[in-house]
Order: structure tokens, then sequence, then C-alpha cells
């Protein structure tokens, strides 16, 4: 990798993550399930168990799902376009979301055709307590993109790693103490940063709609060490990014100006 290219391009990849590296992504999260659930007792007791009602009901939580994961699906897409995601990583995402896709269309065609309020209602609880889409997936997968953007660019800082020092030893002498303190520093933030996504990562197996709905304190907990790990790496990228910035501003004042 040309290390001018890496020296302008990736500091401004690790700042557009933020704070919170979903909030990059222009994402705002509607309310959990847990919290919708009610809703659907409180619209079929307005329906009075009239079969049509709790079906156009319920159909109608199924579109907002669906138009939800199409949005999720639109804005992995958009990362992976703009380079900041591979295309294996966006896969994985898109192949979660046509799989949820799939799932409610299929509950869809099966409510549509009921018969007793019963069933219907069954369905409908189903569309909160079985597929989870706004308390597990869309929080999930929104932050795993996020923590996909930071395991791409941290990849891409390391790919670097030779043409830095490469330009550090072309550095004066008087400055290659300076230099290799930083880039050691630089190259302590990625390792801790792989850690931590490594860490991140392997929290992402067990946030399942089952696992929240079988264990929901040890689902709390997986997800908020999922959402702490992500965000440490993010500061130890940005540290980096910041090790990278300084080494580029020493070498840039080695550089004559062209007439």
């Amino acid at each position: 990798m040309n290390i001018t290219s890496l020296l302008r391009q990736l500091p401004r990849r690790a700042a557009m993550l933020g704070v919170a590296g979903v909030l990059a992504l222009g994402v705002a999260l509607p309310m959990t399930a847990s919290a919708l659930t009610p809703v659907a007792a409180a619209s079929d007791a307005n329906c009075n168990g009239n079969v049509q009602c709790i079906i156009n009901f319920g159909d109608q939580r199924i579109t907002e799902r669906l138009t939800a994961l199409s949005t999720l699906s639109s804005k992995a897409n958009g990362q992976f376009h703009d380079g900041h995601i591979t295309s294996d990583q966006n896969n994985s995402i898109q192949g979660d979301v046509t799989t949820n896709q799939n799932n409610l269309t299929t509950l869809k065609t099966k409510l549509d055709a009921e018969t007793t309020a019963t069933a219907a209602r069954a369905d409908v609880m189903s569309i909160y307590l079985t597929y989870r889409i706004y308390a597990v997936v869309l929080p999930r997968d929104y932050r795993e993109i996020a923590l996909d953007i930071e395991t791409h660019i941290d990849q891409n800082l390391r790919n670097g790693e030779t043409a830095i020092q490469n330009a550090i030893n072309g550095a004066p002498a008087s400055e290659q103490g300076q230099l290799n303190a930083l880039f050691t520093d630089y190259k302590n933030q990625l390792g801790n940063a792989e850690t931590q996504i490594d860490a991140a990562n392997g929290q992402i197996p067990s946030l399942t709609p089952q696992n929240y709905n079988s264990n929901k304190s040890g689902y709390d907990t997986a997800f908020q060490n999922f959402k702490d790990d992500e965000s440490a790496a993010h500061g130890y990228i940005k540290a980096a990014a910041s090790d990278l910035h300084k080494i580029a501003q020493i070498l840039k004042g080695n550089v004559t100006p062209t007439p």
C-alpha cells in the first residue's frame, strides 16, 4: 500500500466511526420488541376477536419489519460500495437479512390464511417473540457493520506497516527515536484493537432471538460485552490513527516543497 494513500485515507475512515460506531451509519433504531409486545395485545382487544382485523394488524407489523430489514441491507451495501467493509462482511449481513425476510414472508402467508382469532393471534405474537427483529436482529447487525468497518480499517492499517517503516528508515537520524516510538505505539494499539475485535466477534453467536427468549439476563450481558468490545476496538483504532497522523506530520516536514 502506498504510504501517501494510507496517511490520507485511513485516519478519515477511522474518524467517520464517531464515538459510537453505529451512529456513523445514520441509523436510529426503533423501539425493542419487548416494548412493542403490549401493542399487539392492545390491538387485539381493539379487534374484539375479529379475525381479519387481527390479520391486518399483523400484516402491518410484518411490513414494518420487512422495510427495516431492507434499510439494513441498503446500509450494508452502501458501506461495501464505499470500500468500508469487504464483500464477505457484506454477504454475511445480506444473508441474515434474506433469512429474516423469507421467514417473515412465510409467516405472513400463514397469517393471511388463518380462519380463527386464536390462530391469528398466535401468528401475530410470533412476529414479536420468534423473530425479534427490533430487539435482536437490527441492534446486533448494525453494530456488527460498525465492527466490520473497524476490522477493515485495522487490516488496512496493518497492511501499511511496511510502507510506514520504510518511510521512517528514510527520515533523518535525529527523528528516528520519536518516529519509532510512535510506530511502536501504533502497532500496539492495533494489537489491542484486534484483541477487542476478536472478543466482540466471539459474542455474536450468542446474540440470537432464542437466547433472548430463554435467558434474557445472559443475552443482555453478552450484548453489553459485544458493545463494550466494539467500542474499545474503536478507541484503539483512533489511537493508532492519531499515531499515524503524528508520524505523517513529522515526515511531511522532511519533504522539500516542489516549486
